[in-house]
This record gives structure tokens, C-alpha cells and sequence, in this order.
């Protein structure tokens, strides 16, 4: 059986036009799962999709999938791309809704690191980007939890360009966050982003430049989307930022 028929096999998707993954995590040395996953968003340097069990963020994924060959890094003629990823978000779905869980994973490349194959539960974070393309990671020293540094709602003025490997901006838009941290922030674009592409975020007003990953999208109007940043290179300086005073306004205004 050719890999394609195995795919469509694993995959059902004779029944369907959608393009779907099969996902393979593993819980430890010993127990692993699988799923097929329906592929909402796809690029060059990661994918989001669905899938009903909970991915751990800073987690290491395999992901298998017809993608498109002038979007992959390697094996280019092969009928299944095979690529790692390394989860950057996974939130659940209303259970009204479709259920399960949308998570968005970071491409790696076509192996692990050795710490993965001592002990597959271990974290990750991204450290910079290799020459093919692909995002760097590097051990973290502690499981993901959630964000410990202050989140100020506050419009930075920015340029948010769309690069490649060697930095060069492809594309790009003035804009303004929703709120920004140290670490990270949420912006609306009308750029074509998608959750692991990477992106160059200035601020002339902060003297601040860095390179940022995509770690979720969500469709807003007007063909635009609310991208959530993850700085990877610098860290925001946060603390130029004066926190709006507290006001008890009713026109939506920053309330303490």
C-alpha cells in the first residue's frame, strides 16, 4: 500500500475535500495516541487544526499531510510531508459548538531533538529560526504555564512585516496591538498570517525591533484577524509603557 492510500485509509478522507493530519503525540516512552486531524490553517512554517484530546503546550507533535510541496522545507517529492511541531497553543472548542480542542503547532523540522527521544514529555520553547526555514527550539527548564508577565491594553503603534529565513521582509502593514507584554502581544492584521509564521515587529517609538512567531489566528471582518505574537529573539520593553489610570468611563475605556 502506498503511503497516499495508507493516509486516506488513516485518514477517511475519500469522504471529504478537507485536508486532514494524522497527529501522533506521545504521553511517554511507552503510551502514545493518534488522531486524525482536520487542518484549518497551513504554511511553510506551521498549522493549526482540530483534534478532540488536548495537546500540552511546549510539546513536541509528529504531524503527517498531503501539504502543498512549494510549501515544504524537505521532501519535496514525496507523496506525505512529515514534520514535527511544536505546540504553541491548544484551546478548547464550545462543546455547542464542534467540541475538542483548536491547537497550533510551530514546525521544527523532519527530527527531534535527542532530549525528545530520553523523555517525550519533555518542553520546548523556540530559540531563533534555522537557515532552511524551520523554527529552533531549545529545552525549557520548566512545563508551560500560563503567562506571568503584566499584559498592558494599551495601542502600540507598529510595522509588522512578513519575513523569511534570512530576515527579509516580504511583506507588511502599519498597525497597532490590543495589548502587549513583554513576551508577547495581540494585534489585528490584514496580513496573510497564519499560527507559526514568523514575523518582524518594530516600534520606533520603543526603539524596540524583534522577530515574533504567530501563535494563534482568529478571523475577524473585513478580511482582517487577531494574531497573538510571541517574541522569540527580544523581550518588550514593558516597562517604557505608563499604565492607563483607572476610569470608570462606560464608553469601553480601560477600566482598574
Amino acid at each position: 500500500m502506498s503511503a497516499i492510500a495508507e493516509y486516506v485509509e488513516e485518514t477517511d478522507a475519500s469522504v471529504s475535500t478537507s485536508l486532514y493530519a494524522v497527529v501522533k503525540v506521545k504521553e511517554s516512552k511507552d503510551e502514545s495516541w493518534k488522531e486524525t486531524a482536520d487542518v484549518i490553517s497551513s504554511s511553510s512554517t506551521g498549522a493549526g487544526f482540530y483534534v478532540n484530546r488536548e495537546c500540552q503546550v511546549g510539546r513536541l507533535v509528529s504531524v503527517m499531510f498531503p501539504l502543498e510541496p512549494h510549501l515544504r522545507c524537505y521532501d519535496h517529492n514525496k507523496e506525505l510531508y512529515r514534520v514535527w511541531g511544536l505546540v504553541q497553543h491548544c484551546h478548547m472548542l464550545p462543546a455547542d459548538d464542534v467540541g475538542g480542542y483548536h491547537v497550533g503547532v510551530a514546525f521544527i523540522g523532519k527530527t527531534t531533538p535527542d532530549s525528545y527521544r530520553e523523555d517525550p514529555t519533555q518542553s520546548y520553547r523556540i530559540c531563533g529560526m534555522s537557515e532552511d526555514g524551520l523554527w529552533k527550539v531549545k529545552e525549557a527548564a520548566r512545563e508551560f504555564t500560563a503567562r506571568k508577565s503584566p499584559r498592558f491594553y494599551q495601542a502600540v503603534d507598529h510595522y509588522l512585516a512578513i519575513v523569511d529565513a534570512q530576515n527579509t521582509a516580504l511583506a507588511g502593514e502599519r498597525t497597532t496591538t490590543e495589548n502587549i507584554s513583554k513576551t508577547g502581544a495581540a494585534v489585528t492584521s490584514s496580513l496573510d498570517l497564519h499560527v507559526g509564521d514568523r514575523v518582524k515587529f518594530i516600534s520606533e517609538q520603543y526603539d524596540f525591533s524583534g522577530l515574533a512567531v504567530v501563535c494563534n489566528r482568529k478571523d475577524v471582518k473585513n478580511g482582517r484577524a487577531r494574531l497573538n505574537l510571541q517574541f522569540v529573539e527580544n523581550m518588550f520593553p514593558i516597562e517604557l509603557i505608563s499604565m492607563p489610570k483607572a476610569t470608570n468611563g462606560e464608553d469601553g475605556s480601560y477600566k482598574g
